[in-house]
């Protein structure tokens, strides 16, 4: 989401001081954009950061292999001497010990940063934990600050609500910023703009030309063909419960197949946690991210997911989507943008009858493909002070 602003904004010549958390960075330069990285946050005094190094040693591991080992040590430096100054260090390795990097919200390194840079205006995305804390770091060094917020902000309500938040605050919907209005927000400015990341959504004149090119090519031509996004694996829901596992999503496909010969699946696994394909899968294929987001969607003629944004993405275009188990946390299906089935056998049952439609036009957001040029004029207008 990020990435497209930087771009737009590095176009007009506004200085953009870019920095890709975690596996941020790494995205960003595939993306063409010279980014930094948690590295940056280190203290330009190393002895200062010395002994929170060493106390976070144990808990550096084995990095994801889109991070560079320095980063994480840097990620967790960081992180440490934070939460370290602010609640002792044996407090701090106790903490990190059974939560991990969840513990981390290094507000003071955010301040210390923003002093040495003297950034006009600090913009970010509403994740927890490094970007919440450079969102908490501008508001006590008074720099103002803009928060993209990409799809409902369910599991972002605690921080945005908190009182202690970003002075703007971009959403995708009407219904989001009348959600968050209803749940007590204070303080935060809301501005309807849409998500940058979906701009590249906008339909073109060959989309009907490359679906049928790319469903000969994986041997899906003639088939009416399912989209199961997955969620991260290990990952559970809000509410407790664990995510459908690739075995247990193979064998309700299967069940699909086996009443409807012409149903083919795709299992697409989260980018951050890949799979191999299930034994049994006979009638599907498994992508391994050889295929853009855009093109699995414009492969399907359903999308079936429990809570990937891929849903809301394929709603967006008018495809069918089938939410499975977690609607309130995917959020989208309330707005009529998906079909809920309770369970997998539920999801079984519906596809298979074919008792699934296209989304319900009931839901507004700005034009695809209006979003970058909506928050470039959101910047300008805070820098300005005009809004």
């Amino acid at each position: 989401m990020l990435a497209p602003v930087a771009r737009a904004l590095r176009a007009r010549g506004v200085e953009v001081d870019l920095i890709g958390f975690t596996t941020g960075r790494a995205y960003f330069e595939r993306a063409g954009l010279e980014a930094n990285s948690a590295v940056a946050l280190l203290d330009p005094d190393p002895e200062a950061d010395a002994p929170w190094l060493s106390a976070a040693r144990p808990f550096l591991g084995q990095s994801h292999p889109e991070i560079r080992p320095e980063e994480t040590e840097a990620y967790f430096t960081v992180g440490m001497r934070d939460l370290g100054e602010r609640i002792g260090l044996d407090a701090a390795v106790a903490l990190v010990a059974a939560i991990g990097r969840k513990a981390f919200e290094p507000v003071a390194a955010m301040e210390r940063y923003i002093q040495r840079t003297r950034p006009d205006l600090v913009v970010s995305t509403t994740s927890p934990r490094f970007e919440l804390a450079l969102l908490r770091a501008a508001r006590r060094q008074g720099v103002p600050s803009v928060a993209l917020g990409d799809l409902f902000l369910i599991d972002e309500r605690e921080w945005i609500l908190s009182g202690d938040y970003a002075d703007h605050l971009a959403v995708i919907s009407p219904v989001v910023a009348e959600a968050l209005k209803r749940d007590g927000l204070t303080g935060v400015q809301t501005h309807v703009t849409g998500n940058p990341a979906f701009d590249s959504m906008l339909p073109g004149p060959q989309d009907a030309e490359r679906r049928a090119s790319l469903r000969e090519k994986l041997g899906l031509s003639g088939r009416t063909v399912i989209l199961w996004s997955a969620t991260q694996l290990g990952a559970v829901a809000l509410d407790g419960r664990p995510y459908a596992l690739p075995e247990q999503v193979v064998e309700a496909m299967e069940r699909i197949c086996a009443r409807d010969p012409d149903f083919a699946y795709l299992l697409r696994p989260h980018p951050n946690a890949p799979f191999g394909m299930p034994e049994g899968a006979r009638n599907g294929l498994l992508d391994h991210g050889l295929l853009e987001a855009m093109d699995a969607i414009l492969v399907a003629d359903v999308v079936c997911t429990e809570v990937s944004t891929m849903g809301l993405q394929a709603a967006l275009l008018g495809k069918p989507v089938v939410c499975v188990a977690f609607p309130d946390e995917a959020g989208y299906p309330h707005y009529g943008l998906a079909q809920i089935a309770q369970t997998l056998d539920d999801a079984v049952e519906m596809i298979a009858a074919r008792r699934y439609g296209v989304p319900a036009d009931q839901f507004t957001m700005p034009p695809l493909g209006s979003a970058v040029d909506n928050v470039v004029r959101l910047l300008d207008d805070v820098c300005r002070g005009a809004v």
